[in-house]
């Protein structure tokens, strides 16, 4: 039996939400009710939790109203918050009785309109229910990272650059990275998604599960990334620097300083623009699968 929608104001509800979280096999912290408290203020979203069972449960983020509303990913979100316990069974997927069905039809009862980004084993559930399925990658790394794993390009800019380089962490670079990451996407003619005040309102209200970096050289910040992340993962989430070796640097140093505060993953956070995908996998990550779930209403032609 599929729940009603609880919101974000319902202390039993979110109880069970998080209890649910917490056990997650593939739980992240976009999944967190603490992301979500920050995206519906910073965007202006509603969102709703949904449970299936014992040990499933959607956390849904809204925007518009009535036939306008349609379900969301927000700006800078990597997943969607879809819990779900261990993987169907192949009969249940076949018969279209899994948890992933059921939360599924949910938000398919609160928008005409939905995007969500999933980690699934089987996709065959949204395709049977006829949402658009479209595969998108990831790079990840289990910490700690092996220098031997990288690119010899990437070892050689790390060990000769390492030392003309400071690294920072403090949350008073939280802008300067921002700015960073603007300038990042216009030079590859692209806009950032969402506003940067908005992503500074995400980021300060996480608080420390949003980390911000630094590589300072010769007093100029040339490389910035926040981490966003929970006690499991880590996530490149908010990046840019200059062109040359200031994010190499940035990132080794970083990936030590992750698991030596007790991260077992890093998620780079995309692998999807040909020249970005590159950098990243001089890292030496596993290339992991995803997928974007798309509902839209489907169009009758009278004749």
């Amino acid at each position: 039996m599929i729940s009603p929608p609880y919101n974000l104001d319902n202390a039993d509800a979110c109880a069970r939400y998080h209890a649910l979280w917490e056990e997650a096999p593939e739980r992240t912290v976009f999944a967190s009710l603490r992301y979500a408290r920050a995206v519906d203020e910073a965007y202006g979203l509603g969102s709703s939790t949904h449970f299936s069972g014992d040990d499933a449960a959607l956390l849904l983020h809204t925007k518009g109203r009535g036939p306008l509303r349609r379900v969301i990913v927000p700006p800078s979100t990597q997943y969607s918050a879809v819990l779900l316990g261990k993987p169907a069974l192949a009969h249940q997927v076949h018969g279209q009785a899994t948890p992933l069905d059921h939360l599924l039809k949910h938000a398919e009862q609160q928008a005409q309109c939905a995007d969500l980004l999933v980690k699934l084993h089987d996709p065959r559930t949204a395709q049977w229910r006829g949402w658009d399925v479209r595969p998108l990658f990831t790079y990840m790394i289990d910490l700690p990272s092996n220098i031997e794993d990288w690119s010899e390009g990437a070892r050689r800019t790390w060990r000769s650059k390492t030392s003309s380089y400071r690294i920072e962490e403090d949350p008073r670079h939280l802008r300067t990275v921002i700015d960073l990451c603007v300038k990042s996407y216009e030079r590859h003619e692209r806009r950032m998604p969402g506003r940067p005040a908005a992503l500074e309102t995400v980021a300060t209200a996480m608080g420390p599960w949003a980390r911000p970096f630094v590589a300072i050289r010769n007093g100029t910040v040339e490389g910035g990334v926040v981490i966003l992340h929970d006690d499991r993962t880590a996530h490149y989430w908010i990046a840019g620097s200059i062109p040359g070796p200031a994010m190499t640097v940035l990132i080794g140093e970083v990936l030590t300083i992750l698991h030596t505060s007790g991260i077992a993953k890093f998620d780079f956070v995309g692998a999807n623009t040909p020249s970005i995908a590159e950098f990243k996998r001089t890292f030496g990550p596993v290339l992991t699968q995803y997928y974007h779930l798309r509902r839209r209403p489907q169009i009758h032609f009278l004749r």
